[in-house]
């Protein structure tokens, strides 16, 4: 009954783990992200407006992406809007209801461009039977001003009119202003407000020759008369140019058909996208349409005009202007009828998807199962192992709640990923594998987590839980077990192994139930070992039993976990350079100190307890964490790097077709700091005399291409190749430059040189 008692306790534990597991890395990874939250600005450059029931529906700011101007230089400035729950405001073409927002500059000396729209959403009204397009949540509307003229300060003032509707709507008009110094020299604003207008930025629809687009319109008839219904199509085919990376494998996004193409305003016809369908020439879509021309006169020049939003393969939303010729004729005219299939959207359903995603699914099992021999992975595995040997000869179900916990951990971590992922996806955040990796407070704190572990590990402190429950993170309980399982996805996380790649890139180019069931199968397959072993009979009890060379070995451990804490301060210096990491060093050992008065606290307490100085320690730590100024260095534009192969120069898809043009082969490998498979790679294959004497006697040009740092051309590469993280390892032939051969993640000499030849002078 006591050992029945202890499972229940147990199992209870293991489930208020997973829901604060998921809180916490949450939390943690979000950091990750743009950072969306409203900046301060000055009281005159923030009002309120459209009040209901004595609410504000609407609060607005006034924003300026410069702390300071020169003349004749120029900025971005705009209204941000934040709407209360459910409310919406409307795009430059409102739909069947409402009015535009405007925004009416009234500043002297200063050249303003056009307003920049990002893409609207679909809303319906009035039971369903209305359609309009506008925001909800929160919009920066935003435009380009240049100071004409020299003065002491730049003055900016706007007046922001506006309707915002719930189930009612009201009108609203707010006026803002503020003033920023004029100076020599152009200095940024806080990183909050740059990444603010970078994120609407990439949420503004750009033209056709931008993407890399060719765009067309198909109709049903050669012109449309008052009174016609007609189909119609958009055309849009990659064109395979410079830029083609960001439009190819098009596809319809997650949300209403109607989204995919949402009209400007046409005088005197209604248009209804039906659906999308695969280009039956090309790698393109066609967006389908019904249409009709209402009675009447008929006006001057019409154009089809509006704005596209799709998914290309990557996942990434593609916005395009469009304004294509719209052909009219008067009453009566003779038209001709044209019969066309590719005007009618492409049936739903199909099993080719399905086949796609099962495959997906057992390349993540596989490469899951295979990124345990990862050396991301192998410090805490080490540490799982000396925690199976140490209960192996125990109660078998204490066995398996310490392997089930140790599932759960890894299934919680995965889950919390992948809502974070989605989350990013979502906002216009386009991410891939081991992207956390690219922030330093990331890294910061995965290496506080591995100081606290390596602390455990030497019997600085010890974790336990009230009652009669006590367990340490050496995986002697079911909490410890838990909480591996997290850390071995956080330090899995930039390693890629074979199938993963290929896996994590069909998910991250899919639906968010795709997404979660991919990162839930990799989750799967990194825990299929233990589970394994403690699920047979037998075969934990192969391991010696637990004795005096435990203690020793729990200290080995440790050390091994600081070594793992040292690539990862490493990582730290790469990212925001040698005065961060300075301040990094001194965070952690104030953070070692604190751990240390916290053991001494919790062994002079009867109980084993110390919960004030686990508190303190705590929260001081956190709002330390929080506090540190460390943001990410700027790499120089300059060729390759000190960590660069000999001859890399860095990563630009210009350069490399110049190469390829002049007959010349290239070598493109993809790589980050944070990578431990990158760097065993280039440590031992392509820094080797052998592979450096190859490249130069067959004339390569090598180019790498460095995703330490956020880069969305080489993220959008990655995606290219099916790909969503790094290591990625391309050998262009010049004969065949459309078809890199891709090597596989992890490489030997032998296998690399056999790759070379015959490629090549």
């Amino acid at each position: 009954m006591a050992d029945d008692e202890d499972a229940s306790v147990r199992l209870v534990t293991v489930r208020s783990l997973v829901t604060a597991a998921c809180a916490f890395l949450a939390g943690v990874l979000l950091w990750t992200g743009p950072v969306l939250a409203a900046p301060d600005v000055p009281a005159s450059a923030r009002g309120r407006g459209a009040f209901s029931d004595g609410e504000p529906s609407v609060e607005a700011r006034l924003l300026v992406d410069a702390s300071a101007i020169s003349p004749d230089d120029t900025v971005r400035v705009g209204v941000l809007f934040e709407l209360a729950p459910s409310w919406h405001i409307y795009w430059r073409n409102p739909g069947e209801a409402g009015f535009p927002t405007t925004l009416d500059w009234k500043m002297t000396g200063v050249e303003t461009g056009p307003l920049r729209w990002p893409g609207p959403h679909v809303y319906r009204e009035a039971k369903d039977t209305i359609t309009v397009y506008g925001y909800t949540d929160s919009v920066l509307l935003y435009t380009e001003a240049r100071l004409a003229e020299s003065r002491s300060k730049l003055d900016l003032a706007v007046e922001a009119d506006f309707l915002v509707c719930k189930l009612a709507c009201v009108p609203g008009r707010i006026s803002l202003n503020r003033s920023i110094p004029v100076a020599a020299r152009t200095r940024p604003a806080e990183r909050e407000t740059r990444e603010l207008f970078d994120h609407w930025a990439q949420r503004v629809p750009t033209s056709a020759e931008a993407r890399g687009l060719t765009v067309d319109a198909l109709y049903s008839q050669s012109a449309i008369r008052p009174g016609d219904s007609f189909r119609a199509a958009i055309s849009l085919v990659c064109d395979g140019g410079p830029t083609s990376q960001s439009c190819s494998g098009l596809r319809r996004g997650r949300a209403d058909v109607a989204e995919s193409f949402i009209p400007g305003a046409i005088p005197s016809v209604r248009l209804e996208v039906t659906g999308t369908r695969k280009h039956p020439f090309a790698d393109g879509l066609l967006i389908t349409m019904e249409g009709r021309a209402v009675e009447g006169e008929v006006p001057g020049d019409q154009r089809l005009h509006g704005v596209v939003q799709l998914h290309n393969h990557a996942g990434e939303w593609v916005g395009v202007d469009v304004d294509l010729p719209l052909p009219r004729a008067v009453a009566g005219a003779e038209i001709v009828r044209l019969e066309n299939p590719w005007l009618e959207p492409e049936e739903e359903g199909g099993i080719s998807g399905e086949v796609a995603w099962w495959r997906a699914l057992l390349f993540a099992l596989l490469g899951g199962l295979i990124l345990n021999l990862m050396p991301c992975v192998l410090p805490v595995l080490a540490i799982k192992v000396f925690g199976i040997a140490e209960r192996a000869h125990a109660d078998r179900r204490d066995v398996l709640l310490n392997g089930g916990a140790y599932t759960l951990g890894i299934l919680a971590t995965m889950c919390a990923l992948a809502g974070v992922v989605i989350a990013l996806r979502t906002a216009g955040t386009a991410v891939g594998w081991g992207f956390q990796f690219q922030e330093p407070l990331f890294v910061v704190a995965i290496s506080t987590l591995i100081l606290l572990f390596a602390l455990n590990l030497f019997g600085v402190f010890e974790i336990g839980l009230p009652g009669r429950i006590s367990v340490s993170t050496t995986a002697t309980g079911v909490r410890g077990s838990f909480f591996e399982g997290l850390l071995v996805v956080l330090l899995a996380t930039p390693c890629s192994a074979p199938f993963l790649g290929t896996a994590v890139g069909f998910a991250f180019a899919s639906s968010a139930p795709v997404i979660v069931g991919i990162f839930l199968a990799i989750g799967l397959g990194l825990a299929a070992p233990f589970v394994a072993i403690t699920l047979v009979p037998g075969l934990a009890r192969l391991l010696p039993r637990s004795g005096p060379w435990m203690v020793h070995l729990r200290a080995g451990l440790g050390t091994v976990l600081l070594v793992t804490l040292v690539w990862l301060l490493w990582v730290v210096g790469r990212l925001v350079g040698t005065d961060g990491l300075v301040l990094v060093m001194g965070f952690l050992l104030a953070t070692g100190v604190g751990v240390w008065i916290y053991g001494v606290r919790q062994r002079s307490n009867p109980d084993g307890r110390a919960p004030v100085a686990a508190a303190a320690v705590g929260v001081l730590a956190i709002a330390a964490l929080f506090a540190l100024p460390v943001e990410p260095v700027a790499r120089s534009s300059s060729e390759g790097t000190s960590e660069s192969i000999s001859g890399a120069r860095r990563f630009d898809p210009a350069a490399i077709q110049a190469e390829l043009a002049n007959g010349r082969p290239v070598f493109v490998y993809f790589t980050a700091d944070w990578c431990l498979t990158c760097k065993v790679n280039e440590r031992m294959v392509l820094r080797d005399a052998r592979v450096a004497d190859a490249l130069v006697a067959r004339n390569v040009a090598t180019f790498e291409a460095d995703w330490t740092l956020r880069d969305d051309s080489i993220r959008a590469e990655l995606a290219r190749f099916g790909r969503a993280g790094v290591p990625l390892y391309l050998i262009y032939d010049p004969d065949h430059p459309a078809s890199p051969e891709l090597l596989p993640e992890l490489l030997t000499v032998d296998f690399f040189l056999d790759a070379l030849r015959g490629v090549g002078a």
